[in-house]
């Protein structure tokens, strides 16, 4: 065969040459088209609840998001696998462990984490709010309500103690030489000894009795004077409470998170944020979870993106919850993707033509509706 084959050559190169390359052009082209028919691997996309941008809906998300990347999906011609993941930081760890192709986000675009992983354009510009609970109740129940606070209770106790003392010693002093105003009988002289001290605290004076006694004028002089302060005191710490309760709470603003114990989902900004404005950041999953916790009183705030806030607090079951303040620590949010990922370039791509055709901006509107 061997033999044959070379004697084929010799008696006829160009026939053999050009079978040869008949031969190896049609492998060749076989295998193009065999590689053009494969269907290109579906892109892994991690994806975690985060309120209106993002819903897990049985086995498949919605929301403003989901809605933006089908659109670029589409663009790019790729098909996509969505990957749950428990968390928003467990998202983005996936993406520096390249357990996935995309994050789905929205995730604020820093330095810190553009040293972690990539980022692409941004998809939109926002900001984060505080929410806090705010009172919706008012009436009789609720001015009773405000004596009960801890000050207060505090204030009537060391009142009612001083008063029990310094009323067995004005009984003491006065029952002998003084048994009009105050019966040496034990029980009725001080009930008229502690009537005396409360009469002396609101009035300055009580009228249908008198103090005989030197030691007890020198006490009755110090509960005159004593009284004034008390009585002020106890006025201005009603005020305060009463104004404390009508007030949504003590946080109106980014400056009073100092010291506040402040909900934050688990690996956002809003984290570093807090803590850098002096407050105890405390992490959960998700918004769902910081708002529950707010409602409850086991946070004194929370913190998170604006639209998102928004969108939660609207809800029929967080009346209870509103946003003080104005926006802060503005940021892009964009789409997180592994250090390197060759997708970068064409979603940074298709992002601008959503942008410049108006796509962007039509799928927001039907989130959010039209906003000037």
């Amino acid at each position: 065969m061997t033999s044959c084959h070379a004697s084929c050559w010799l008696r006829r190169p160009a026939a053999c040459l050009l079978t040869t390359i008949i031969l190896v052009t049609t492998v060749l082209l076989c295998r193009f088209t065999l590689a053009a028919e494969e269907p290109p691997r579906p892109l892994r996309v991690a994806a975690t609840p985060i309120a209106s941008a993002l819903e897990w809906t049985g086995d498949s998300p919605t929301g403003l998001m989901v809605d933006i990347w089908e659109d670029l999906a589409g663009r790019l011609g790729r098909p996509t696998e969505f990957i749950r993941a428990a968390s928003f930081g467990k998202q983005l760890k996936t993406l520096v462990d390249g357990e996935a192709d995309v994050g789905l986000g929205p995730i604020a675009i820093t330095e810190e984490r553009e040293k972690l992983f990539d980022l692409t354009h941004p998809i939109f510009h926002s900001g984060l709010r505080i929410a806090v609970r705010q009172r919706t109740s008012s009436g009789l129940f609720d001015a009773l309500e405000s004596f009960l606070s801890w000050n207060l209770l505090k204030l009537f106790g060391t009142v009612l103690g001083l008063a029990l003392v310094s009323g067995h010693l004005l009984w003491w002093f006065e029952r002998r030489q003084n048994e009009k105003s105050f019966p040496s009988h034990y029980g009725r002289g001080l009930v008229e000894a502690i009537w005396w001290i409360a009469c002396t605290i609101v009035t300055g004076s009580c009228d249908d009795k008198h103090v005989d006694s030197l030691l007890g004028r020198m006490l009755a002089y110090a509960w005159m004077i004593g009284g004034i302060v008390l009585l002020a005191t106890f006025t201005s710490l009603l005020t305060a409470t009463i104004t404390a309760d009508r007030v949504v709470g003590t946080i109106h603003g980014p400056r009073d998170l100092v010291g506040q114990v402040v909900g934050c989902q688990s690996g956002a900004v809003s984290v570093a944020v807090v803590r850098q404005r002096g407050g105890l950041p405390e992490e959960f999953a998700g918004f769902r979870e910081a708002l529950d916790a707010l409602s409850l009183g086991m946070v004194d705030a929370v913190v998170g993106e604006n639209q998102q806030l928004m969108s939660l607090i609207s809800r029929p079951d967080r009346r209870d919850i509103k946003l003080v303040g104005p926006m802060f620590e503005s940021f892009d949010f964009g789409i997180g993707l592994p250090a390197g990922s060759p997708l970068r370039e064409d979603l940074n791509t298709a992002i601008l033509r959503m942008r410049e055709d108006g796509t962007l901006e039509r799928i927001k509107e039907e989130w959010f509706g039209r906003h000037e």
